[in-house]
């Protein structure tokens, strides 16, 4: 059995812990990556590493020398604020290019990460893959396109979709605007007023990086065309995340308020039955456990 496997943003927060995994796991691992969020993962031997831009033509050919039977398409540009033309570039011409890469290279599975973001602001919590698509933001937008290329390439490959929530656990970047956890505890730790847009009252679901490593591997065991959500099904207001967090590291949750931003959703609540269905996957860490496990990354770097 063939047991290549690629991962595009292999260097990033998500891709790193999956290409550990992958790693104990015995697969044979290659990463591309662009170094757009920093050199600070090195992965481990004997990974083969290849610096590319995935919105780059050569990328096509590079896949096709790697030959994987499975491609994890994880990089992105997963900036709210981004441009649409740096959006358009990383979110749909590159996984036009991966899309084309596997069916060149002939694999048998593209499994794509998508977001939250599609569904924009829901209409009903909590969500499930069935609620309507309404991006509010060139990143969604760009993401559910993504999700749309690689309904195209069916009958070449299975092609399997994973929407997440609000990821977060150690190695999250504290400068990612969607990683409000990393956020949170690095300006703390730093004696730091953190920033609150809003009253704090908009609730989110934080979903540990661990266990969607867990939802991203199982799928190796269904190549079957699927989308599936992530998440934890349970609604955390971010005045109560900050709370959690203060206490944690035992000091006091003064924060900086500032106006709500438009181009944020207000509530968000994932159903994971779909996944524990399909994958049989469901979240396995607590939101204590796993905001212990990130302070204490935070804290040894």
């Amino acid at each position: 059995m063939n047991k290549k496997i690629l991962v595009t943003g292999g260097l990033g927060f998500i891709g790193s812990h999956l290409v550990e995994r992958l790693m104990n796991l015995n697969y044979s691992v290659s990463v591309i990556d662009n170094y757009a969020a920093g050199p600070g993962f090195k992965p481990p031997q004997p990974v083969k590493f290849y610096r590319q831009d995935i919105s780059h033509p050569k990328v096509v050919d590079l896949v096709a020398k790697i030959k994987p039977r499975v491609i994890f398409h994880l990089a992105a540009d997963n900036r709210i604020t981004s441009s649409p033309a740096d959006v358009l570039k990383s979110n749909i011409i590159g996984p036009f290019n991966l899309l084309e890469a596997g069916k060149k290279a002939g694999i048998k599975q593209f499994i794509f990460t998508s977001s939250a973001a599609v569904y924009g602001d829901p209409a009903k919590l909590p969500i499930n893959e069935t609620h309507p698509n309404r991006p509010i933001s060139a990143y969604g937008l760009s993401k559910l396109t993504g999700e749309l290329y690689c309904g195209q390439y069916q009958s070449d490959f299975a092609a399997s979709i994973f929407r997440f929530a609000n990821v977060y656990g150690p190695r999250q970047s504290s400068r990612s605007e969607g990683g409000v956890v990393a956020i949170f505890i690095d300006r703390l730790l730093k004696g730091q007023k953190p920033l609150i847009y809003g009253d704090g009252s908009q609730t989110r679901d934080f979903v540990f990086v661990n266990d969607v490593v867990d939802a991203l591997t199982m799928a190796l065991k269904i190549p079957k065309k699927f989308t599936l959500n992530i998440g934890s099904n349970r609604p955390v207001t971010i005045a109560s995340l900050l709370n959690q967090i203060a206490a944690l590291i035992e000091t006091k949750p003064v924060f900086i308020q500032k106006p709500f931003r438009p181009m944020e959703i207000t509530n968000s609540l994932f159903s994971y039955y779909l996944a524990k269905k399909t994958l049989n996957w469901q979240p396995r860490t607590s939101l204590i456990a796993g905001l212990k496990s990130t302070i204490k990354y935070f804290q040894s770097v």
